[in-house]
């Protein structure tokens, strides 16, 4: 068994921090909307195999060896990279990816926006785009108004012309407005709507718990009072809410351990101090079952900022690729962005689907570096152009950009090296004379 860094703990610890900036605000364990929901001390269960999610319990007791001093937090280093802003460099990306790949056909991506009469984004409209065949796409805009359309993806006819009907988020006014659209990127005003930041935020964490993972939930416990306080100072207003889910693979003792959303730190710190990492013997792990979990859970449905991490240092088997992808596909079209998360042992066909997935939410690729000294080394990501940093920091201003509808760049203080000497504008040049961007 490969050993597995310590980014585990420090992104359940992100977590936490969301959920807590809420929690005096908004104390239900359940969502309004979407999926299921559990009481306060069940665990929410499958709606798949029922040999395949384990219902969270017993004595909570670690495994033997799993004890030990706690990690002080603050110490792991990560970068992190958009392939949406850098579409281009993405494409060449995927030409060179690994032999045995998924194909992921987007070039003919289409970024759609929704903005309110003053120009102001709108989070949450629901947009319905069809051609003369029928419907292809129906989802919710993101927090900055953005929505990703893949014609060849989502089923299009040919290179037809496409129409888009936008709705206002739910319990707003207005009218829903359809308006015939071209080119690659739409801009949509939506009469009587208002372009409102989120009041709420809901954060899963995708975990996996194979192996030698014990260090990384420690490491995440000793992380998660400093990230929720930062949140909680930064937006108090905010109802957050987390939910974990930790995965292994077919075989072990569990493959699938969903926990619902709570606001309530204590509890959430609770269901993380049950958990401990055992089992997955070969490197590929069930990673398609844990992003599918993210299903389960009570998304609210409302004014919401609602985003994944996903911490995995192992893709999923080669079958479950395309599995992998689908469920990936499925968080784009539940307006959830997915984050992933990449810790030492990531190799390129972990790269590779991480990327996809987070290209596919509008997400950004989250990637630890060996800055930290902290667990075996870390694969050189095949990105030109990045900024080292406390992972807690990049995690928290993450959070921070969902709620903000736009990215929050990181402050020159924050900031451990830069590769690819990025300008002061956050754009790097390359040595052949192409342009990326931080």
């Amino acid at each position: 068994m490969r050993h597995k860094p310590f980014a585990l703990g420090a992104l359940v610890a992100a977590l936490a921090l969301l959920s807590a900036c809420g929690a005096a605000g908004d104390s239900s364990e359940n969502g309004s909307g979407g999926g299921y929901s559990s009481p306060p001390d069940e665990s929410p269960r499958s709606g798949g195999d029922s040999g395949d999610v384990a219902v969270p319990g017993g004595s909570g007791s670690p495994e033997p060896g799993q004890g030990g001093s706690t990690p002080s937090p603050g110490q792991l280093t990560a970068g992190d990279w958009d392939d949406n802003l850098n579409f281009s460099f993405f494409q060449k990306y995927l030409t060179e990816a690994p032999q045995g790949m998924p194909a992921h056909p987007s070039t003919d991506r289409i970024l759609i926006t929704v903005r309110d009469e003053d120009g102001i984004p709108v989070p949450n409209a629901r947009v319905t785009v069809g051609d003369a065949a029928g419907k292809r796409l129906e989802a919710p805009t993101a927090t900055d108004g953005r929505l990703l359309f893949l014609p060849t993806q989502d089923g299009a006819q040919g290179t037809g012309s496409f129409s888009v009907t936008v709705s206002p988020p739910p319990g707003q006014p207005g009218t829903p407005v359809t308006t015939t659209v071209e080119g690659t990127a739409w801009n949509v005003t939506l009469p009587g709507a208002r372009g409102v930041l989120p009041t709420e935020l809901d954060v899963a964490f995708v975990v996996d718990a194979t192996g030698s993972m014990g260090d990384e939930i420690s490491y995440l416990k000793a992380e998660i009072q400093n990230i929720v306080d930062s949140v909680r100072g930064a937006y108090p207003d905010v109802s957050a809410r987390f939910a974990l889910v930790m995965y292994r693979d077919d075989g072990d003792a569990y493959v699938v351990r969903p926990f619902d959303f709570t606001a309530d730190v204590a509890v959430f710190r609770q269901r993380l101090s049950e958990q401990w990492a055992e089992g997955g013997g070969d490197y590929p792990e069930a990673m398609e079952r844990g992003l599918g979990a993210i299903h389960q859970l009570s998304w609210r449905t409302g004014n919401t900022a609602r985003l994944t991490f996903l911490v995995a240092d192992a893709p999923t088997h080669v079958q479950n690729y395309q599995a992998f992808l689908r469920e990936a596909n499925r968080a784009r079209l539940s307006g959830i962005k997915v984050y992933p998360v990449a810790a030492s042992g990531v190799a390129d066909e972990a790269e590779y689907l991480m990327r996809v997935a987070a290209q596919l939410t509008l997400g950004r690729y989250i990637f630890l570096t060996n800055d930290s000294g902290i667990g075996d080394s870390h694969a050189e990501p095949h990105i030109p152009c990045y900024q080292v940093q406390l992972l807690k920091h990049l995690l928290v201003r993450a959070i921070g950009s969902e709620l903000a509808g736009r990215r929050l760049p990181a402050s020159g203080t924050e900031i451990l090296r830069s590769v690819g000497n990025p300008a002061q504008d956050g754009s790097c040049t390359r040595a052949d004379g192409t342009v990326t961007y931080l």
